[in-house]
């Protein structure tokens, strides 16, 4: 193992890190907790239900989904309900997240996502969306509030 000099990088992180809530690694596990959410809402005996979303997204959640729009916490559940009623089944392989502490302990993460999905009407999806989600810490939880959610297919 060599010895390299610490960079002000680091110590930009390790303040980071100090002052915060979460630290990157944890907006990560975050954003897999979620979408391992969304698979256990369509796949296995007991199912996630909509309503354990309410928890993770802002009463006011702004999600720019392709081809829909949500403006509240109520409206996302309804969509929830609305595409886990028409799947089978989906998983989502998740690229790179890249994290970013933003001003008022609000963070960033961007992330590309492979979704695919079988729907109950026999058609298949399998697409590449890219994904950026802007979140903020509170004290009453012990996990960041999704309050502006954005995707859009890549290919």
């Amino acid at each position: 193992m060599t010895m390299e000099c610490k960079t002000s990088e680091y110590d930009r992180l390790i303040q980071h890190f100090s002052e915060r809530k979460f630290t990157k690694n944890d907006i990560k596990s975050f954003v897999h907790r979620v979408f391992s959410m969304y698979e256990r809402a369509t796949v296995g005996k007991d199912r996630v239900p909509a309503e354990a979303f309410a928890l993770l997204v802002d009463e006011h959640v702004n999600v720019d989904f392709p081809d829909y729009k949500i403006c509240s916490r109520q409206e996302f559940l309804e969509w929830h309900r609305w595409i886990h009623e028409r799947l089978l089944s989906d998983d989502h392989d998740i690229k790179s997240i890249e994290v970013s502490y933003l001003a008022n302990g609000k963070y960033k993460a961007c992330f590309d996502v492979r979704w695919r999905g079988a729907f109950k009407d026999g058609s298949f999806t399998d697409v590449l969306v890219e994904q950026q989600w802007i979140m903020y810490e509170t004290d009453e939880y012990t996990h960041p509030i999704i309050e502006h959610y954005t995707a859009v297919v890549k290919d």
